[in-house]
């Protein structure tokens, strides 16, 4: 009897540990606080090949748009996948957001996601890849997605693992 005690008490030990490491992982920041954006509340410098070959910078960013989303991804990431779905079906609701896809992959990866996903040719988004990693280095993102969001050119805020469309559009009609 004293060592089935012993074994349960042991056992109930165990399983308390483990959840309270499973819940002090999930609740560690996966923002890296010395990121530059953390600083420079601006966006970031950047030069991207779009899927169409063009090369776009910061400054070719229209003012047309008061919003810009720009998101980090990889073309292989089931949550980018989940987040260019979600975002896809509500573009109506995104006009006045210019969104920037930015993935370091190479491009007919990058070119198969835009087109899977209809965001090529879309007015409102440029898609491609930052050859000088300058947006990754910027933000320093520990996942994909890492969406942060732009109001006329300064933070509002940023997403570590993707943001629902619904969350996105309280921020905007709230501004």
């Amino acid at each position: 009897m004293k060592y089935i005690l012993l074994g349960l008490f042991a056992l109930t030990s165990f399983s308390t540990s483990l959840k309270a490491q499973a819940q002090q992982s999930s609740a560690a920041p996966v923002v890296d606080p010395n990121a530059p954006y953390m600083k420079d509340k601006h966006i970031p410098s950047f030069s991207i090949t779009s899927v169409d070959g063009k090369e776009i910078t910061n400054k070719d960013i229209s003012n047309k748009y008061r919003y810009t989303c720009i998101i980090i991804f990889s073309p292989d990431c089931s949550h980018c996948e989940h987040e260019a779905t979600e975002l896809d079906k509500n573009t109506d609701k995104f006009k006045n957001v210019l969104f920037i896809w930015d993935s370091y992959r190479d491009m007919d990866a990058i070119k198969k996601f835009a087109n899977k996903y209809n965001l090529a040719g879309q007015p409102n988004v440029i898609i491609g890849r930052d050859a000088a990693f300058t947006i990754p280095t910027f933000f320093r993102p520990r996942m994909t997605p890492f969406v942060a969001l732009y109001d006329k050119g300064n933070i509002v805020r940023v997403w570590d693992q993707g943001v629902e469309p619904n969350e996105l559009m309280k921020i905007i009609q709230g501004n």
